[in-house]
Protein backbone atom coordinates (compact mmCIF):
# COMPACT_ATOMS: atom_id res chain seq x y z
CA UNK A 1 0.00 0.00 0.00
CA UNK A 2 1.12 3.55 -0.76
CA UNK A 3 0.54 6.11 1.96
CA UNK A 4 1.36 9.26 0.02
CA UNK A 5 -0.92 12.13 -0.92
CA UNK A 6 0.03 14.39 -3.83
CA UNK A 7 0.05 18.16 -3.96
CA UNK A 8 -3.20 18.31 -5.95
CA UNK A 9 -6.32 18.92 -3.87
CA UNK A 10 -7.67 15.53 -2.91
CA UNK A 11 -11.20 16.70 -2.19
CA UNK A 12 -13.56 19.55 -3.00
CA UNK A 13 -16.26 19.22 -0.34
CA UNK A 14 -19.84 20.39 -0.85
CA UNK A 15 -21.94 20.69 2.30
CA UNK A 16 -23.10 23.17 4.90
CA UNK A 17 -22.08 23.45 8.54
CA UNK A 18 -24.30 23.07 11.60
CA UNK A 19 -23.92 23.54 15.32
CA UNK A 20 -24.91 20.31 17.06
CA UNK A 21 -26.50 20.25 20.50
CA UNK A 22 -25.92 16.64 21.51
CA UNK A 23 -27.90 15.06 24.38
CA UNK A 24 -26.69 11.63 25.57
CA UNK A 25 -27.70 9.34 28.42
CA UNK A 26 -31.42 9.85 27.84
CA UNK A 27 -33.81 7.71 29.90
CA UNK A 28 -36.32 7.65 27.02
CA UNK A 29 -37.22 9.54 23.88
CA UNK A 30 -38.84 12.95 24.61
CA UNK A 31 -42.64 12.90 24.63
CA UNK A 32 -45.15 15.72 24.33
CA UNK A 33 -46.13 17.05 27.74
CA UNK A 34 -43.13 15.52 29.53
CA UNK A 35 -39.72 16.83 30.54
CA UNK A 36 -36.69 14.58 30.79
CA UNK A 37 -33.03 15.22 31.62
CA UNK A 38 -30.01 13.79 29.85
CA UNK A 39 -26.95 12.71 31.80
CA UNK A 40 -24.58 14.52 29.45
CA UNK A 41 -24.60 17.35 26.91
CA UNK A 42 -22.18 18.87 24.41
CA UNK A 43 -22.20 21.71 21.91
CA UNK A 44 -20.06 20.68 18.93
CA UNK A 45 -19.66 21.71 15.30
CA UNK A 46 -21.53 19.50 12.85
CA UNK A 47 -22.83 19.08 9.33
CA UNK A 48 -20.12 19.00 6.66
CA UNK A 49 -17.66 20.22 9.29
CA UNK A 50 -17.49 16.59 10.43
CA UNK A 51 -16.43 15.46 6.98
CA UNK A 52 -13.93 18.28 6.46
CA UNK A 53 -12.18 17.67 9.78
CA UNK A 54 -12.21 13.88 9.50
CA UNK A 55 -10.65 14.09 6.03
CA UNK A 56 -8.05 16.58 7.23
CA UNK A 57 -7.04 14.23 10.07
CA UNK A 58 -6.63 11.49 7.48
CA UNK A 59 -4.10 13.72 5.69
CA UNK A 60 -6.35 14.52 2.75
CA UNK A 61 -5.97 17.99 1.24
CA UNK A 62 -9.50 19.40 1.49
CA UNK A 63 -11.11 22.50 0.02
CA UNK A 64 -14.33 23.23 1.93
CA UNK A 65 -15.98 26.45 0.68
CA UNK A 66 -18.20 28.03 3.34
CA UNK A 67 -19.90 31.34 3.98
CA UNK A 68 -20.19 31.72 7.76
CA UNK A 69 -22.86 33.89 9.35
CA UNK A 70 -22.23 36.64 11.88
CA UNK A 71 -24.02 34.80 14.71
CA UNK A 72 -22.12 33.18 17.61
CA UNK A 73 -22.98 29.63 16.51
CA UNK A 74 -21.51 30.19 13.04
CA UNK A 75 -18.40 31.80 14.47
CA UNK A 76 -18.01 28.86 16.85
CA UNK A 77 -17.90 26.48 13.88
CA UNK A 78 -15.51 28.71 11.93
CA UNK A 79 -13.14 29.08 14.87
CA UNK A 80 -13.20 25.32 15.39
CA UNK A 81 -12.43 24.71 11.71
CA UNK A 82 -9.49 27.10 11.79
CA UNK A 83 -8.28 25.49 15.02
CA UNK A 84 -8.29 22.10 13.29
CA UNK A 85 -6.05 23.49 10.56
CA UNK A 86 -8.56 23.55 7.69
CA UNK A 87 -7.71 25.84 4.77
CA UNK A 88 -9.45 29.11 5.70
CA UNK A 89 -8.82 30.64 2.26
CA UNK A 90 -12.11 29.02 1.19
CA UNK A 91 -14.05 30.65 4.05
CA UNK A 92 -16.17 33.77 3.63
CA UNK A 93 -18.04 35.77 6.26
CA UNK A 94 -21.54 37.18 5.88
CA UNK A 95 -22.63 40.33 7.65
CA UNK A 96 -25.90 38.57 8.49
CA UNK A 97 -26.58 35.73 10.94
CA UNK A 98 -26.97 32.28 9.42
CA UNK A 99 -28.42 29.94 12.02
CA UNK A 100 -27.99 26.23 11.34
CA UNK A 101 -28.80 24.21 14.43
CA UNK A 102 -29.27 20.49 15.02
CA UNK A 103 -30.43 18.95 18.29
CA UNK A 104 -29.26 15.33 18.48
CA UNK A 105 -30.93 12.83 20.81
CA UNK A 106 -28.30 10.10 20.95
CA UNK A 107 -28.87 6.56 22.21
CA UNK A 108 -26.46 3.62 22.22
CA UNK A 109 -26.91 2.51 18.61
CA UNK A 110 -29.21 5.09 17.06
CA UNK A 111 -30.08 8.76 17.21
CA UNK A 112 -32.76 11.26 16.21
CA UNK A 113 -32.31 14.81 14.99
CA UNK A 114 -34.28 18.04 15.08
CA UNK A 115 -32.81 20.72 12.81
CA UNK A 116 -33.30 24.30 11.68
CA UNK A 117 -31.48 26.18 8.94
CA UNK A 118 -31.70 29.71 7.63
CA UNK A 119 -31.56 29.98 3.81
CA UNK A 120 -28.09 29.03 2.60
CA UNK A 121 -26.16 31.22 0.17
CA UNK A 122 -25.12 29.36 -3.02
CA UNK A 123 -21.38 28.79 -3.36
CA UNK A 124 -19.26 28.91 -6.55
CA UNK A 125 -18.69 25.16 -6.70
CA UNK A 126 -18.44 24.91 -10.48
CA UNK A 127 -15.83 27.67 -10.60
CA UNK A 128 -13.82 26.03 -7.82
CA UNK A 129 -14.07 22.62 -9.45
CA UNK A 130 -12.60 23.96 -12.69
CA UNK A 131 -9.83 25.82 -10.85
CA UNK A 132 -8.81 23.13 -8.37
CA UNK A 133 -9.39 20.01 -10.48
CA UNK A 134 -9.53 17.83 -7.34
CA UNK A 135 -9.21 14.07 -7.30
CA UNK A 136 -12.63 13.81 -5.64
CA UNK A 137 -15.77 15.91 -5.46
CA UNK A 138 -17.57 14.86 -2.26
CA UNK A 139 -21.20 15.83 -1.76
CA UNK A 140 -22.66 15.27 1.70
CA UNK A 141 -26.32 15.08 0.61
CA UNK A 142 -28.53 13.75 -2.18
CA UNK A 143 -27.88 16.39 -4.85
CA UNK A 144 -29.87 16.66 -8.06
CA UNK A 145 -31.26 19.21 -10.51
CA UNK A 146 -29.76 21.16 -13.40
CA UNK A 147 -26.96 22.86 -11.44
CA UNK A 148 -25.70 19.62 -9.94
CA UNK A 149 -25.96 17.77 -13.24
CA UNK A 150 -23.70 20.43 -14.76
CA UNK A 151 -21.32 20.13 -11.80
CA UNK A 152 -21.16 16.35 -12.09
CA UNK A 153 -20.69 16.42 -15.88
CA UNK A 154 -17.84 18.88 -15.48
CA UNK A 155 -16.27 16.64 -12.84
CA UNK A 156 -16.37 13.75 -15.29
CA UNK A 157 -14.71 15.88 -17.98
CA UNK A 158 -11.95 16.76 -15.50
CA UNK A 159 -11.49 13.12 -14.40
CA UNK A 160 -12.66 14.07 -10.92
CA UNK A 161 -14.51 11.22 -9.21
CA UNK A 162 -17.83 12.05 -7.54
CA UNK A 163 -18.75 10.60 -4.13
CA UNK A 164 -22.26 11.32 -2.86
CA UNK A 165 -23.93 10.59 0.47
CA UNK A 166 -27.71 10.62 0.78
CA UNK A 167 -29.19 12.21 3.92
CA UNK A 168 -32.65 12.33 2.36
CA UNK A 169 -35.81 10.67 3.64
CA UNK A 170 -38.48 12.17 1.40
CA UNK A 171 -37.17 11.37 -2.08
CA UNK A 172 -37.48 8.36 -4.37
CA UNK A 173 -36.15 7.04 -7.65
CA UNK A 174 -39.48 7.95 -9.24
CA UNK A 175 -38.00 11.46 -9.59
CA UNK A 176 -36.20 11.57 -12.97
CA UNK A 177 -33.86 14.32 -11.74
CA UNK A 178 -32.55 11.95 -9.06
CA UNK A 179 -32.03 9.16 -11.56
CA UNK A 180 -30.18 11.53 -13.89
CA UNK A 181 -27.92 12.74 -11.08
CA UNK A 182 -27.11 9.23 -9.88
CA UNK A 183 -25.95 8.22 -13.35
CA UNK A 184 -23.29 10.96 -13.15
CA UNK A 185 -21.98 9.84 -9.73
CA UNK A 186 -19.11 7.38 -9.27
CA UNK A 187 -19.87 6.28 -5.69
CA UNK A 188 -23.18 6.56 -3.82
CA UNK A 189 -23.24 5.77 -0.08
CA UNK A 190 -26.64 5.93 1.64
CA UNK A 191 -27.35 4.20 4.92
CA UNK A 192 -29.70 1.24 4.98
CA UNK A 193 -32.83 3.18 5.88
CA UNK A 194 -32.16 5.81 3.22
CA UNK A 195 -31.46 3.19 0.55
CA UNK A 196 -34.68 1.30 1.26
CA UNK A 197 -36.80 4.45 1.29
CA UNK A 198 -35.17 5.86 -1.84
CA UNK A 199 -35.69 2.69 -3.86
CA UNK A 200 -38.97 1.50 -2.34
CA UNK A 201 -37.47 -1.96 -1.86
CA UNK A 202 -37.94 -4.32 1.08
CA UNK A 203 -34.36 -4.63 2.27
CA UNK A 204 -30.78 -3.48 1.79
CA UNK A 205 -29.87 -6.23 -0.67
CA UNK A 206 -32.74 -5.34 -2.99
CA UNK A 207 -31.96 -1.63 -2.65
CA UNK A 208 -28.32 -2.30 -3.52
CA UNK A 209 -29.34 -4.11 -6.68
CA UNK A 210 -31.71 -1.31 -7.69
CA UNK A 211 -29.17 1.46 -7.13
CA UNK A 212 -26.40 -0.24 -9.11
CA UNK A 213 -28.60 0.12 -12.18
CA UNK A 214 -27.62 3.80 -12.04
CA UNK A 215 -24.34 4.08 -10.10
CA UNK A 216 -21.08 2.19 -10.84
CA UNK A 217 -20.36 1.60 -7.14
CA UNK A 218 -22.92 1.62 -4.32
CA UNK A 219 -22.14 1.29 -0.62
CA UNK A 220 -24.91 0.82 1.95
CA UNK A 221 -23.86 1.71 5.48
CA UNK A 222 -25.27 -0.56 8.20
CA UNK A 223 -23.98 1.07 11.36
CA UNK A 224 -22.09 -1.22 13.71
CA UNK A 225 -22.81 -4.19 11.43
CA UNK A 226 -20.54 -2.76 8.74
CA UNK A 227 -21.56 -2.23 5.13
CA UNK A 228 -22.68 -3.79 1.88
CA UNK A 229 -21.07 -2.86 -1.42
CA UNK A 230 -21.59 -3.75 -5.05
CA UNK A 231 -20.09 -2.67 -8.33
CA UNK A 232 -22.17 -2.80 -11.50
CA UNK A 233 -22.03 -6.35 -12.80
CA UNK A 234 -20.27 -7.58 -9.67
CA UNK A 235 -21.02 -9.57 -6.55
CA UNK A 236 -22.10 -8.09 -3.22
CA UNK A 237 -19.33 -7.50 -0.67
CA UNK A 238 -20.24 -7.73 3.02
CA UNK A 239 -17.68 -6.06 5.25
CA UNK A 240 -18.22 -6.34 9.03
CA UNK A 241 -17.83 -3.37 11.34
CA UNK A 242 -15.44 -3.14 14.29
CA UNK A 243 -16.32 -3.70 17.94
CA UNK A 244 -16.17 -0.54 20.07
CA UNK A 245 -17.99 0.87 23.08
CA UNK A 246 -20.49 3.24 21.50
CA UNK A 247 -21.13 6.60 23.18
CA UNK A 248 -22.64 8.66 20.34
CA UNK A 249 -23.21 7.72 16.70
CA UNK A 250 -23.53 11.32 15.49
CA UNK A 251 -21.20 11.75 12.51
CA UNK A 252 -20.37 8.06 12.18
CA UNK A 253 -21.57 7.98 8.58
CA UNK A 254 -19.51 11.06 7.75
CA UNK A 255 -16.39 9.43 9.17
CA UNK A 256 -17.17 6.25 7.24
CA UNK A 257 -17.28 8.25 4.01
CA UNK A 258 -13.94 9.87 4.80
CA UNK A 259 -12.29 6.54 5.45
CA UNK A 260 -13.44 5.18 2.11
CA UNK A 261 -12.30 8.24 0.15
CA UNK A 262 -8.95 8.20 1.97
CA UNK A 263 -8.43 4.55 1.11
CA UNK A 264 -9.19 5.16 -2.54
CA UNK A 265 -6.98 8.28 -2.63
CA UNK A 266 -4.12 6.16 -1.31
CA UNK A 267 -4.57 3.43 -3.89
CA UNK A 268 -6.07 0.84 -1.53
CA UNK A 269 -8.13 -2.01 -2.92
CA UNK A 270 -11.90 -1.70 -2.74
CA UNK A 271 -12.02 -4.16 0.17
CA UNK A 272 -9.35 -2.34 2.18
CA UNK A 273 -11.05 1.00 1.49
CA UNK A 274 -14.28 -0.42 2.91
CA UNK A 275 -12.42 -1.76 5.94
CA UNK A 276 -10.87 1.64 6.46
CA UNK A 277 -14.34 3.19 6.21
CA UNK A 278 -15.69 0.86 8.89
CA UNK A 279 -12.71 1.62 11.14
CA UNK A 280 -13.20 5.38 10.82
CA UNK A 281 -16.93 5.15 11.39
CA UNK A 282 -16.55 2.86 14.39
CA UNK A 283 -13.78 4.78 16.14
CA UNK A 284 -15.72 8.04 15.78
CA UNK A 285 -18.57 6.74 17.97
CA UNK A 286 -16.49 6.52 21.16
CA UNK A 287 -17.31 10.04 22.38
CA UNK A 288 -19.93 12.74 21.92
CA UNK A 289 -19.90 14.73 18.70
CA UNK A 290 -19.00 13.90 15.13
CA UNK A 291 -15.24 14.52 15.26
CA UNK A 292 -14.14 14.27 18.91
CA UNK A 293 -12.66 10.82 18.27
CA UNK A 294 -12.30 10.98 14.49
CA UNK A 295 -9.07 9.03 14.00
CA UNK A 296 -5.80 10.21 12.54
CA UNK A 297 -4.27 8.64 9.47
CA UNK A 298 -1.67 6.72 11.46
CA UNK A 299 -4.28 5.37 13.89
CA UNK A 300 -6.36 3.97 11.04
CA UNK A 301 -3.30 2.60 9.23
CA UNK A 302 -2.24 0.74 12.38
CA UNK A 303 -5.76 -0.57 13.05
CA UNK A 304 -6.14 -1.72 9.45
CA UNK A 305 -2.82 -3.54 9.32
CA UNK A 306 -3.32 -5.12 12.77
CA UNK A 307 -6.76 -6.45 11.85
CA UNK A 308 -5.66 -8.25 8.70
CA UNK A 309 -5.53 -12.05 8.92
Amino acid sequence: MAFEIGKRFDVLLDGGYFSDLVFTGLPEFPRLGHEIYSREFDLVPGGAYNTAVAMHRLRLKVAWPCCFGSDPFSQFVRDSAVGEGLDASFFEKSMQPSLRITVAFSFDHERAFLSYSDPVQPLPLLKLLKRLRPVWLCVTHLAFGADYEQLFRTARELNTRVFMDCQAHRQSLSNPDIRNALQLVDVFAPNEEEAVLLTGKQNAEQALEALTEYVPLVIIKQGGSGCLCRQQGGETLRVPGIHVKVVDTTGAGDNFNCGFVCGQANGFSLLDSLRMANICGGLSTQSRGGTTTSPTFNQVKHFLEASKP
